[in-house]
């Protein structure tokens, strides 16, 4: 495989059930790894991925558009196999077929929380915050084990992240789909409620921006009240400023519920080296998220709640956190 040269460009992308964004990361071997040009575009007003991609690099200046020879683009599905899907979102492609239309040297397809997982390798501190209220000390537990790398947004993305030996490796899966395990009766209600028109009540139909919004609108039909907020966004506001009540214990229900999901891919995949939160919610409503039940449903696991007592939370505010991820896939990959 050719090695990227001085002065060459990595055309990276982001490809969500909502918004595509995309940048340029520089193909230099630098420790800490920068995009550059980073652009969003809503995904409905594209027909499909070649579109956007094409809108995008309009946008960029022509010496650096010329200078692309490799690609990696991270999309919220499975990317197994040559033909790829985006989970909630109508765009199927031929990755085949559209690394032809490039004429790239390389064109990567990876799932995007693989690529957020690996951008949580190699982010400087200060796109990470620590959210647990009684962790270890920084250096009071084991740096070098799994993590687990988890976010809701449109869905609810899960992966692992794996040392190996000096680089970090992504363990993609579909953990959101996924079931959920209520705890308080009225946490079962609502499940029982959610069950009528489903035959899976998955974790990413409770933990993530539909989600919250099955969560307000049950809770709604459970105390027979009104369900007036429009969106997870009116949801978020109306909890945050405590106008409303109802909108408040949906939230708080929200980061109760992902507290033990948390807990339960913690244990799965024995990541000991921490949980990273990403995703477009979390960081909208962090007060809530600190004070609802999380850390506690997270670490209350029965027999095994001494194996996460010390587990370190954090969560990730960089702004385009799996652009990095994409460029720092393209470096590994260009090492085997």
């Amino acid at each position: 495989m050719m090695r990227p040269q001085k002065g060459e460009w990595q055309l990276v992308a982001d490809i969500g059930g909502t918004n595509a964004r995309f940048g340029l990361a520089s193909a230099g071997a630098g420790a800490r790894i920068e995009v550059e040009e980073i652009r969003t575009l809503e995904c409905a007003s594209y027909p499909n991925i070649e579109a956007a991609l094409s809108a995008y690099l309009d946008t960029v200046p022509g010496e650096r558009r010329n200078s692309v020879r490799e690609a990696c683009v991270a999309i919220a599905g499975p990317t197994e196999s040559d033909r790829v899907s985006v989970t909630n979102l109508a765009w199927t492609f031929s990755k085949a077929g559209v690394g032809e239309q490039l004429g790239y040297r390389r064109f990567e397809v990876i799932n995007d929380f693989a690529a957020l997982a690996l951008s949580c390798a190699q982010l400087a501190p200060q796109y990470l915050t620590r959210v647990d209220s009684f962790g270890a000390a920084e250096d009071a537990w084991d740096q070098s084990a799994p993590r687990a790398v988890i976010g809701p947004g449109t869905g609810l993305g899960v992966c692992g992240l794996l040392r190996a030996a000096n680089n970090w490796r992504a363990l993609p899966g579909e953990g959101g789909h996924g079931a959920i395990a209520p705890v308080t009766d009225e946490e079962f209600a609502l499940c029982q409620r959610l069950r009528r028109s489903r035959t899976h009540l998955s974790a990413e139909d409770l933990l993530s921006g539909r989600g919250m919004q099955n969560i307000y609108q049950g809770l709604a039909g459970l105390r027979g009240v009104d369900a007036t907020a429009q969106n997870p966004a009116d949801i978020s506001a109306a909890a945050l400023s405590g106008e409303c009540v109802l909108a408040r214990d949906a939230v708080l229900m929200f980061c109760s519920l992902l507290g033990g999901f948390c807990g339960d891919v913690v244990l799965t995949l024995g990541a000991r080296g921490g949980v990273y939160l990403g995703g477009g919610i979390l960081p909208r409503i962090e007060p809530l998220l600190r004070e609802s039940d999380f850390e506690q449903r997270l670490r209350s696991k029965g027999v095994m709640s001494a194996y996460l007592a010390d587990l370190p939370v954090f969560l990730v505010s960089h702004p385009f956190p799996a652009l990095s991820g994409a460029a720092a896939f393209l470096r590994l990959d260009g090492q085997r």
